[in-house]
């Protein structure tokens, strides 16, 4: 005899245990009255058992236990390495910009009181060549802003210096 071919399909599920509770019931109920379905699902149930799994092993118990803590320990221990990156690479930089002052700006490195211990009064420049001295500084400074030069004019005049002054912050920027 051979299964009802309607019936085929429901008879591997249910034989695999993936019928839902109505459905099973229906099938239980069509079972008692089919030799052919009867057999077919005892087939499928035979064949079903040569593949299944083999009961895990108590070491596979163990491991299958101890797995979701593993999983958990690597993982912060990935999370403190990756936080510990950050932290050296935070240092670095910090560092870096530390080292690019002390090159940069004059007498940055230099520490209050260990600086020579004459007064600053006799080792200014004359007038001139400090007029000269903040000429040139403040055409480099403004070289390296990208700025085109203050106009000389304005510079001389003091009533310039109002005007140059006089402007709205939010049209420079």
């Amino acid at each position: 005899m051979t299964a009802c071919p309607d019936q085929e399909q429901r008879l591997d599920l249910h034989a695999a245990g993936a019928l839902e509770d109505d459905e099973a019931l229906g099938l239980i109920q069509h079972l008692e009255g089919c030799e052919g379905c009867r057999q077919a699902l005892a087939s499928s149930l035979e064949l079903l058992s040569l593949v299944a799994l083999p009961a895990l092993s108590p070491q596979e118990k163990t491991e299958l236990q101890e797995l979701p803590r593993r999983t958990l320990s690597e993982w912060r221990r990935g999370a403190r390495r990756q936080g510990l990156g950050l932290k050296t690479l935070g240092a670095l930089v910090a560092t870096a910009a530390a080292v690019t002052v002390v090159l940069l700006v004059p007498g940055a490195w230099r520490l209050p009181g260990l600086g020579p211990k004459t007064p600053v009064a006799a080792t200014a420049a004359p007038a001139t060549d400090a007029e000269e001295l903040d000429a040139e500084t403040m055409a480099a400074i403004e070289a390296w802003a990208g700025l085109e030069p203050l106009d000389a004019v304005l510079l001389e005049d003091s009533e310039g210096w109002d005007e140059a002054l006089d402007f709205d912050v939010g049209e420079t920027l």
